[in-house]
């Protein structure tokens, strides 16, 4: 049976009994099975992070892409038509080395908008006018034609610190020419450098101890980890240990609002191509730590689940699996 990528079909709406005492929804959209929810309830209902052997622990995160900066005031990036999509599990899809596939439509490891429109809430007098580039319901129907379609590859680099993203265009531009031109474009994601310090066995990039010294990381640490109980988890290479330390979860307490442009842990940037210079209007946007893998929030959920609601999202989805599609 083929679906129509415009089919949306309400299978069902299925209660639960469990700790989130409300109904979970279910539907059928365009042939992929997906769940909905919550956005308060998003680390919670996602499949946790997996742990694929060799993966080190600063992939292992739900994080969040505030493709619209919703989050933070003073974050010099941010996309004037942003994508619906909420989080995803970093370390999910398969790995083949440093390479890695991740299947946005199935899984669960990928997360969506569910909004009927495309217009953002205006809720802050500093943020731009936003809209998105589709519903979240249109934009899976967009690329949920095949798995290839469906998929993102990171190509991560020796520590797993910088991927460059290939695929992304693959579904979104129907032209070969003009899919051609984009594809030539350079799509990362890069750990920014206070994280790199802070996580055991990530490497510091070339110059980065020129932009931030001793002193300024320390001063980051007080800001972006604050330690919850005592000082056993500030300073460099301590998370990614087994203890206390072991993730942003348990080893940092309560962040401010004010610091959290500095605390950014990942930032996707587009570049043209050779990757010197920044694509402008879509030029970047922050990545903020969720939750752990083990499901546990980070202090930076709250910031993030609140400003996305803000802006008028009340729903989450994933897709589970294909809905006995034999052949598309």
């Amino acid at each position: 049976m083929k679906f129509s990528r415009a089919t949306l079909v309400t299978v069902a709406m299925v209660a639960t009994s469990s700790q989130f005492g409300m109904a979970l929804e279910e539907e059928t959209i365009s042939g992929i099975k997906v769940v909905k929810y919550p956005v308060s309830e998003v680390i919670q209902r996602m499949p946790k992070p997996l742990i694929p052997e060799g993966i080190p622990a600063h992939l292992q995160y739900i994080v969040g892409l505030d493709q619209d900066t919703a989050v933070v005031h003073g974050f010099s990036g941010g996309f004037p038509f942003a994508d619906p999509e909420y989080a995803i599990a970093l370390s999910s899809g398969t790995f083949n080395g440093r390479k890695q596939k991740l299947n946005r439509c199935h899984g669960g490891a990928w997360t969506f908008y569910d909004v009927e429109t495309t217009e953002l809430h205006k809720t802050k007098s500093w943020l731009p006018p936003r809209k998105l580039t589709a519903t979240g319901r249109d934009f899976l129907t967009k690329i949920s034609g095949t798995d290839s379609d469906c998929t993102l590859t990171f190509g991560w680099n020796e520590d797993f610190s910088e991927a460059k993203i290939d695929g992304y265009w693959d579904s979104n531009i129907d032209n070969s020419h003009f899919r051609g031109i984009a594809n030539s474009f350079d799509l990362v994601i890069e750990m920014e450098p206070y994280w790199r310090w802070k996580f055991n066995g990530v490497d510091m990039e070339p110059g980065t101890w020129n932009r931030l010294n001793p002193s300024k990381l320390e001063k980051m640490d007080a800001m972006c980890c604050p330690p919850k109980e005592n000082n056993q988890c500030l300073g460099e290479n301590k998370l990614g240990v087994e203890g206390l330390c072991e993730t942003i979860s348990t080893a940092c307490g309560e962040v401010s609002e004010e610091n959290l442009s500095a605390c950014v842990m990942f930032t996707r940037r587009n570049l043209f191509p050779g990757g010197f210079l920044e694509i402008p209007i879509m030029s970047n946007y922050p990545v903020y730590p969720l939750a752990d893998r083990y499901g546990n929030p980070t202090p930076y959920n709250k910031f993030y689940g609140d400003a996305v609601s803000a802006r008028g999202v009340e729903t989450i989805f994933h897709g589970t699996e294909r809905a006995g599609v034999d052949e598309l």
